[in-house]
């Protein structure tokens, strides 16, 4: 069979892409270079306007999920830019690689403390709460310290740096992907469990009334829609991942912004549907421990008071303008 000109074509970018990804630029505007200087607009994009959407989006500006949600958005920026600064040897080099590796920091720490807080809002374990935190900040400092000194030591002539440094990348990415998995892995338990509660208090004949009917279907639709959410999310981090273990360095670092601000922006998504359970009064039926408070505390353990702060206020205060 005659192949045609077009899968030619194709497979020529194919294999020119493959070939610099894991190259600096070369002054050249490549294949690659278009893919990094594309995945860098649209990063910056998303970013300015997850900022504009956080400061429009709730009404109270506080609590660990608001500030984490901005934090992490703003770092978007930087961290796009700053790599592409560095990519395309923008003088003095060594700038656009410190703006790059920390605004890296703060945006892969910062997701998982958005992943965290958004799980303290159906999740009610102090226990395990209290370990993911500590593993978020744990992974964090280890891995941030030990990233930085193998990153910078490139620049001296000490060889064993430039083969170590790939490694510890292959390594800090494993952890930090694992890790978004096993929050992500509770988050999505807990909301097939939620199904499950749902799907149970509407099994008994009152269901069946057409308005019952109605808001069972919401309900399971809203909590579905949560699913496949963070399905997507995890979907993300493997891809982040395969590119690492491909070697596929440049391609990685520039879509690692991309898929981090759509990361961010599926938040909003899943903001939404938590603010439709909460005002729905699902996550107090489904746990009958927690009651609604007005004013600043919001949601509360039973009145114990007892456990790591959460950030169930800042959903039930969280409003669309």
């Amino acid at each position: 069979m005659q192949r045609s000109s077009n899968d030619g074509t194709l497979d020529v970018v194919g294999m020119s892409i493959a070939r610099e990804s894991n190259r600096e630029w070369n002054g050249e505007w490549t294949a690659t270079a278009l893919i990094v200087l594309l995945c860098t607009g649209i990063s910056a994009s998303n970013a300015l306007e997850l900022v504009l959407l956080i400061l429009m989006t709730f009404k109270r500006r506080d609590g660990l999920y608001f500030w984490s949600l901005l934090i992490t958005s703003i770092a978007v920026l930087p961290y796009s830019i700053g790599y592409f600064i560095g990519y395309i040897h923008v003088q003095p080099i060594l700038l656009g690689d410190i703006i790059n590796n920390v605004s890296w920091a703060v945006m892969i720490t910062g997701e998982s403390i958005v992943l965290y807080s958004r799980l303290g809002i159906i999740y009610h374990n102090d226990r395990v709460l209290r370990i993911v935190l500590i593993m978020i900040l744990a992974n964090g400092s280890i891995f941030y310290i030990l990233t930085t000194i193998v990153h910078y030591g490139t620049y001296s002539s000490h060889s064993s740096f430039s083969i170590a440094a790939p490694i510890i990348e292959k390594i800090q990415m494993t952890a930090y992907s694992i890790q978004e998995l096993i929050i992500s892995g509770i988050y999505v338990r807990e909301v097939i469990r939620y199904n499950r509660i749902v799907t149970a208090s509407f099994s008994t004949a009152e269901a069946y009334h057409q308005q019952h009917q109605k808001q069972h279907a919401s309900t399971l639709r809203t909590i579905w829609e949560l699913f496949i959410i963070n399905v997507i999310i995890i979907t993300m981090d493997i891809a982040l991942l395969t590119l690492e273990y491909c070697n596929f360095r440049v391609l990685q670092q520039s879509f690692k912004g991309l898929a981090y601000s759509f990361k961010l922006k599926m938040e909003f998504a899943i903001l939404g549907k938590l603010v439709d359970m909460a005002k729905a009064g699902m996550l107090a039926e489904t746990n009958p421990n927690l009651t609604m408070v007005a004013g600043r505390g919001g949601w509360h353990d039973g009145g114990t008071g007892s456990g790591p702060e959460r950030s169930k206020s800042d959903v039930t205060h969280a409003s669309f303008v």
